[in-house]
């Protein structure tokens, strides 16, 4: 047997299986495997004959697959694992699945999965949670694991790794049908007498198939409309929430009457939902008579917190609408939830300790990812903490520095205003995180040599609509951003270098001028190494209107919400101030805009000078302060 493979001699055991074939990333996915399930043997197997064996010898309690790329007889692997082993878990690691997929489908289903490369905090939550009490939940009852395999599963599976493979099915020892998939994507179905997407629903509605795959893939045989995807998501749909996560389990489940919870409340708001999971899981098995409430967003968290009134609120600080800071200073502010106690969860402490210097409902911050003793440990701390004082209302606490008002929005010039030069235009400067006694103010890069300060920035976008004139020449766009990551490059070689390596940045707070322009866009460390959206120049139209401009018509098309066409926005900033955090780690950058003027590709790795030239007309900001939408104009 492999040396990968063995366990220590004293093993009782509980252990864990990952499927890796290349060294350096079984490495890295182990190491965090250690460190995330320190309690656990943790086994490595290079091929799926190699796994087998060892699950046969130590049962497993969960299987980590990457599977990109794919590997040859993954369905039939875990067809053994079905009849072996239908208590263990599985978590897939493989390209994202479609979102809408993903949303719908949530935490049902033989097979969890996360996107490759993945979030640490994510994959650790995901690990604790499937080897914590996964088949049990306050809200869902029981979850599936290896024995509630479906062809949805081994489907999402193949989509997951890229795979190109037939999937046979049979109901017992009788066929019925096949599945054919060509690079994730899902092309033929045949079920009986059925063909295409009448054959995937009986495929996808039909329990107890058995699977299995051959790769004699020839020619694709397209019969699958409409796509198989907006098929996956009506079953979803249909489905009752009991078979949602069925049990299929040769082993019966240890039975108990249910305990009431009838203890203190408490509301983890966090948008990974493993994560949820996890805290769930861990404070009611902490103690059982604590009621634990999850939302996924901002807007739903703060109604759950009214709802329920609970007495501490768990609260992450990037929501994909609200942002925890946001969340916090609004529940402080209403008398009704101003004495709930909040601890704040993130991995970007930066970002938390400067939100509990001035934010007094925020008693504790814990960095992700973190473990259950210490999730644990800071939750009892704060129920049993004395209440807190409420400050008068005579002197409210504000922000180090609250973003001015948006000024109302005017038309501009067609030329660029003038570069300000004067000392007096620069901004104040960004202090430090002012944690007591207060400290002197941050380092502000402050380089005479001209060009120094220069930075590059590039922000993918998604076109919401396009004008043509006339003459059919291309009018105004309007655009949003498509993801808060951007790209950052400083030409300067001292500034450059005086940033940590490797360091991605995301969008916060934007200001503007007086005339609704962006003055001056501030940014925040995103934990990781920036990676390239991908940029679609196919413009699928959704709906076609005539539109007055300039006292003449224009056309406007508007995309499919399935297929935006997406572009990069290329701008010229200068670095304006540098903030750090009170462990003095960068935690913001201030990039003063050099005007209305940028550049729009469609290939970030072609010259800048290749991209068309735009000028901004329109800014239009979230209540975060962030980017919402973008009106550009063609620079003729």
């Amino acid at each position: 047997m492999p040396a990968s493979l063995r366990t220590s001699p004293a093993n009782p055991r509980r252990s864990i299986l990952l499927l890796e074939e290349y060294d350096a990333l079984s490495a890295a996915i182990g190491a965090a495997l250690r460190k995330f399930a320190p309690e656990h043997d943790l086994a490595i197997a290079k091929t799926l004959r190699d796994a087998e064996i060892f699950a046969g010898k130590n049962a497993p309690e969960l299987f980590v697959i990457d599977a990109d790329p794919p590997w040859a007889g993954i369905t039939n692997f875990l067809e053994k694992l079905r009849t072996k082993h239908p208590d263990a878990r599985a978590l897939v690691i493989g390209a994202p699945l479609p979102a809408e997929i993903a949303a719908a489908r949530g935490l049902s289903g033989a097979l969890q999965f996360v996107d490759k490369p993945f979030d640490l905090a994510a994959f650790g939550a995901a690990v604790q949670a499937l080897l914590g009490p996964w088949r049990e939940s306050q809200v869902g009852g029981l979850r599936g694991s290896l024995g509630s395999l479906s062809a949805m599963d081994i489907m999402l599976l193949h989509y997951a790794a890229n795979a190109t493979v037939i999937v046979d099915l049979r109901a017992g020892k009788t066929p019925f049908g096949e599945i054919e998939i060509y690079g994730g994507e899902v092309a033929h179905a045949e079920a009986g007498k059925l063909i295409g997407a009448e054959a995937l629903r009986e495929i996808l509605t039909s329990p107890e198939l058995r699977m299995s795959e051959r790769s004699d893939v020839a020619v694709a045989r397209q019969t699958i409309k409409p796509t198989w995807q907006s098929i996956v998501l009506e079953v979803l749909a249909a489905r009752p929430p009991e078979v949602a996560s069925p049990v299929r389990t040769e082993v019966p489940l240890e039975t108990r009457p249910a305990k009431a919870r009838t203890g203190k409340k408490i509301v983890a708001i966090d948008d990974t939902e493993m994560l949820l999971v996890f805290v769930e899981g861990v404070l009611t098995t902490a103690d059982e008579t604590l009621q634990v409430f999850t939302a996924k967003s901002g807007a739903e968290g703060l109604a759950l917190v009214e709802s329920a009134k609970p007495d501490l609120v768990l609260l992450d600080y990037f929501l994909p609408d609200i942002n925890g800071e946001e969340i916090s200073r609004r529940l402080r502010d209403d008398e009704r939830t101003s004495r709930i106690p909040v601890v704040m969860m993130s991995a970007h402490m930066p970002q938390i300790t400067r939100a509990a210097s001035y934010l007094d409902n925020i008693v504790a911050t814990v960095e992700k990812p973190f473990f259950s003793k210490q999730l644990v440990e800071i939750v009892q701390r704060s129920l049993t903490a004395p209440p807190r004082k409420i400050r008068a209302k005579a002197a409210p606490i504000s922000p180090p520095q609250a973003p001015p008002a948006r000024p109302k929005r005017v038309e501009i010039p067609a030329a660029p205003p003038p570069a300000p030069t004067a000392p007096a235009s620069l901004p104040p400067p960004v202090q430090r995180v002012p944690p007591p006694p207060p400290i002197a103010k941050p380092t502000i890069f402050e380089t005479p040599a001209v060009g120094a300060k220069e930075a590059v920035l590039g922000l993918f976008l998604e076109v919401i609509s396009m004008q043509f004139t006339p003459q059919l020449q291309m009018g105004s766009i309007l655009a949003r951003p498509a993801s808060l990551l951007v790209s950052l490059h400083l030409p300067g070689k001292e500034l450059a270098g005086a940033l940590p390596p490797q360091v991605g940045f995301q969008l916060a707070a934007t200001e503007t001028d007086a005339k609704g322009q962006i003055a001056f866009m501030r940014l925040v460390p995103s934990g990781k190494p920036f990676q390239a959206a991908q940029t679609r120049n196919v413009f699928e139209i959704g709906s076609v209107a005539v539109v007055p401009a300039d006292a003449r018509q224009r056309v406007q098309l508007t995309p499919t919400g399935s297929a935006p066409m997406t572009v990069e926005l290329i701008a010229h900033a200068e670095v304006a101030g540098v903030q750090l955090s009170s462990t003095f780690q960068l935690a913001q950058l201030a990039l003063r805009w050099l005007g209305p003027s940028v550049r729009v590709t469609l290939n970030p790795k072609a010259p800048e000078a290749s991209a068309a030239r735009f000028d901004i007309t329109d800014v239009k900001l979230s209540a975060s302060g962030q980017i919402a939408e973008l009106a550009l104009d063609p620079v003729k």
